[in-house]
C-alpha cells in the first residue's frame, strides 16, 4: 500500500526489534512528529517481534510521515494475517497487538505479493494516550 516513505530491511533476528526502534526514532527526530516517537518505537517493536516470531522471514519497516499523521508498516514474507487474540490477564503472551490496538489511531494487516504488511497509524494531533498503562495524563 505504501508508495513513499523511509524504508529499511532487517533480518529475522531478535536484534532487529531494537534496530527498528532506532530506525523509526531517527526518521522522526527533528520533525513535527517527534512527539510521537515513543509510541511509534514501542509499537514497531511489537510488530517486528511478531514478524520475527511468526514469519521467520526477513522484514522491511516503512515509516511514512504524512502531515500530522504517521504510518508505520512492517512487511514480512508470511501470508498468515495478524489477528488480535484475546488472552487471559494471566497469559504470558499476546499483548503486542493489544498495545497496537489501544495506542494506534488505526491498524491493520493486509496481504502483499510477497507475504503481508502489518501497519499502524498515529495521529500527531491527538492527546497523548496514557490510560493503557493506568497512568493519568498530566
Amino acid at each position: 500500500m505504501s508508495t513513499a516513505g523511509h524504508r529499511r530491511q532487517f533480518p529475522a533476528t531478535p536484534a532487529s526489534a531494537a534496530a527498528a526502534r532506532r530506525f523509526v526514532e531517527s526518521v522522526l527526530t527533528g520533525t513535527e512528529l517527534d512527539h510521537v516517537a515513543y509510541p511509534a518505537t514501542m509499537l514497531v517493536s511489537e510488530l517486528v517481534t511478531n514478524a520475527i516470531l511468526h514469519s521467520g522471514t526477513p522484514l522491511e519497516v516503512v515509516v511514512i510521515p504524512d502531515g500530522p499523521r504517521l504510518r508505520v508498516e512492517v512487511h514480512d514474507g508470511s501470508a498468515q494475517m495478524a489477528v488480535r487474540k484475546h488472552y487471559s490477564n494471566m497469559s504470558g503472551t499476546g499483548r503486542g497487538l493489544m498495545l497496537v490496538e489501544r495506542m494506534a489511531a488505526d491498524w491493520g494487516s493486509e496481504p502483499t505479493a510477497e507475504g503481508k504488511v502489518v501497519w499502524f497509524e498515529l495521529d500527531g494531533l491527538a492527546a497523548p494516550m496514557f490510560d493503557f498503562l493506568g497512568v493519568d495524563a498530566l
